[in-house]
């Protein structure tokens, strides 16, 4: 008897916000390759390129599997259409299959101090650009019956945290999309759509949630420690890349319209 696998051999597969070695979106990448996968690398600007090449040409060495660097800001509409057109030309694919909307961005800003601009970056990457790249996918890509979508969210959307209330309200937006698109995707395409989100990880975005300025712990990394219910560090990229890479998989046909907190046992209080 031939033993379960999660194999992803022949699939297509486009990992936003991967660009950066030490990130969570480069774990999941190679999480996906690693399983069979061709995978787009995505980025957004030129000062970011040099990594997002190396993320990818890592992949290609090590598992042997394809990858492609597509560059762009997501929260463009036209912009996800080409980068969805890119990935599907680079692998000479007529679908994409799966789709994890990992890109995001938040900054520590209490209610007084948030200003329009911030507003309009931090709903455009985290909800705009996953609306938009969903819809390229579905529409532009034509993702087949058995496609996977994952949008990757954070615990601070059911905790309501002081510090980064337009970051978790962004996500919490996010959080409701993936209900709604996995009731309307589903019955009628056959995809599935999961949110997994991660509690505290090390990565260049969140390290000025987890350190002060001095390079001490946070006071919020603090009570992170207190309320995890599993071993006593941090999470890591890989843990939640692994946690992705089962919901890509055919063990997952019917998870769909979840959030999955992969953050130790941390739980939200909303």
């Amino acid at each position: 008897m031939t033993a379960d696998t999660l194999s992803l051999v022949g699939k297509v597969a486009i990992v936003t916000g991967s660009g950066r070695e030490n990130g969570i979106g480069a774990a999941i990448a190679r999480a996906l390759a690693r399983n069979g996968a061709s995978v787009a690398i995505h980025h957004v600007s030129e000062n970011s390129k040099d990594r997002a090449e190396k993320v990818a040409a890592d992949i290609s060495r090590e598992f042997g599997f394809k990858t492609v660097v597509v560059q762009g800001a997501i929260e463009e509409q036209a912009m996800a259409e080409k980068i969805v057109r890119q990935t599907l030309k680079a692998f000479n694919a007529s679908g994409i299959d799966i789709l994890v909307n990992n890109a995001g961005i938040g900054l520590i800003n209490p209610l007084m101090e948030s200003t329009p601009q911030q507003l309009k970056h931090d709903f455009g990457v985290n909800v705009f650009g996953s609306i938009y790249l969903t819809q390229a996918v579905v529409g532009v890509g034509a993702m087949p019956k058995g496609g996977r979508i994952i949008n990757i969210g954070t615990i601070s959307s059911k905790q309501g945290p002081q510090g980064t209330p337009v970051y978790a309200a962004a996500k919490a937006a996010q959080d409701s999309l993936t209900a709604s698109w996995a009731g309307e995707l589903g019955p009628s395409r056959g995809i599935t759509v999961n949110t997994i989100a991660p509690g505290p990880v090390p990565t260049d975005l969140s390290r000025v949630f987890l350190e002060t300025p001095e390079g001490n712990p946070s006071p919020m990394l603090d009570t992170f420690y207190s309320m995890a219910r599993a071993e006593a560090r941090l999470g890591t990229p890989e843990d939640i890349a692994d946690a992705v890479l089962l919901l890509t998989s055919e063990k997952s046909r019917w998870i769909t319209a979840q959030w999955i907190s992969v953050s130790g046992g941390i739980t939200g209080t909303m």
